[in-house]
């Protein structure tokens, strides 16, 4: 990819975490249970060289990770306008209530910690890692912001990282949220919002 493509996209990831965003199921869900199923299928077994102490300290920084991110993050209750409606020969502004999120520098500081982490421990491990830095900075900026992204096959002897510092990263981040937040909760776990 391109210097300048990839300068862009990371631009663009940056700034974006300095906004406010919809919560909404599909991401905070979604993801998290996804990613948690992929550990399960790619895992090492017993059999492989990686001790289990590495395996629990995989998940122990990933769930660091998401209590990090989650630390700071500031949620709004947004009036957001739908369109328009005409009552007694007036137009009206129609809103529509929705939770917002903003994760801002934690959140980036985690999400480059999960990159940092796998490829530090891959070194470790003296396993294989396909990717430039550069590209894993890129490819998860992408997953960020295009949500079927997240579903892409990772593979290699650290795929199992990957899902795994994803998966609890965003789990603990989820629960982090719907446990400091009503309002998240609300929206997450489908109770009446509100108005």
């Amino acid at each position: 990819m391109p210097i300048f493509i990839t300068v862009i996209i990371l631009i663009y990831f940056i700034t974006k975490q300095f906004e406010y965003e919809k919560v909404n199921r599909l991401t905070y869900v979604s993801i998290p249970i996804y990613s948690i199923y992929q550990i399960t299928v790619t895992l090492p077994h017993r059999s492989t060289d990686i001790p289990v102490w590495i395996v629990i300290l995989v998940f122990v920084i990933g769930a660091c990770i998401g209590i990090y991110q989650a630390s700071k993050v500031q949620v709004k209750d947004a009036k957001v306008t739908t369109g328009y409606t005409e009552v007694a020969g007036v137009e009206q502004v129609v809103y529509k209530k929705q939770i917002m999120v903003k994760g801002g520098a934690r959140y980036l500081i985690g999400w480059a910690a999960i990159i940092l982490a796998k490829f530090l421990l891959a070194f470790l491990l003296h396993l294989d890692v396909h990717e430039s830095m550069m590209d894993a900075f890129v490819q998860d900026a992408l997953k960020d912001m295009v949500f079927f992204l997240s579903f892409a096959a990772k593979e290699g002897p650290s795929a199992w990282m990957d899902w795994t510092l994803i998966g609890i990263s965003s789990a603990v981040y989820t629960l982090r949220l719907i446990q400091k937040s009503p309002l998240v909760k609300t929206e997450l776990l489908h109770h009446k919002h509100k108005k």
